[in-house]
């Protein structure tokens, strides 16, 4: 059963509510995805890093250590500098990719676009008279209920209670 078109959606509060969950998941996404975007290209940069870093050496020799301890006035050989910074590269890469892993940054971005989508739906079809009311409201409270723990400010609006900063 398809309910009438609303006829002034701005001022229906299933609709209301439903822009203002989308606007909290805009500000976690907001948030999340530069933090993915960074974590990710942190671990491809440090792990290529180390691994060009470690090449070096091995391609190019004793010629090239000895090379390149002369061209940095090294007192020490070259190559325990490169595996110090290999080492430490390899460190960065990990780090970034364990963060990326234990903070669950993918599953939580894609939960909330995911989510966001639904609502965008929702609201077109409320606007649109192609759902039911009561269809609609299950359908938020569940978007609701799955995205209630993306991020402990969520459910909070920009700055309110429930904000840790």
């Amino acid at each position: 059963m398809t309910a009438a078109p609303s006829p002034d959606a701005d001022q229906d509060p299933l609709i209301e509510q439903m822009r203002i969950r989308r606007a909290q998941l805009d500000r976690f996404l907001r948030r999340a995805l530069p933090r993915r975007r960074q974590l990710v290209n942190a671990s491809i940069l440090f792990s290529s890093a180390a691994a060009l870093i470690t090449a070096a050496p091995a391609f190019g020799g004793q010629a090239f250590t000895a090379g390149l301890t002369d061209a940095l006035g090294l007192s020490v050989p070259s190559w325990r500098l490169l595996c110090g910074l290999a080492s430490a590269s390899s460190v960065v890469a990990s780090l970034a990719s364990q963060l990326l892993q234990t903070s669950h940054v993918e599953e939580k971005v894609s939960r909330a676009l995911a989510a966001r989508a639904r609502l965008e739906a929702l609201e077109q079809g409320l606007v649109l008279g192609q759902f039911d009311r009561r269809a609609a409201t299950d359908a938020l409270l569940l978007c609701i209920e799955t995205t209630a723990l993306l991020d402990p400010g969520l459910d909070h609006p920009a700055g309110g209670p429930g904000r840790s900063r």
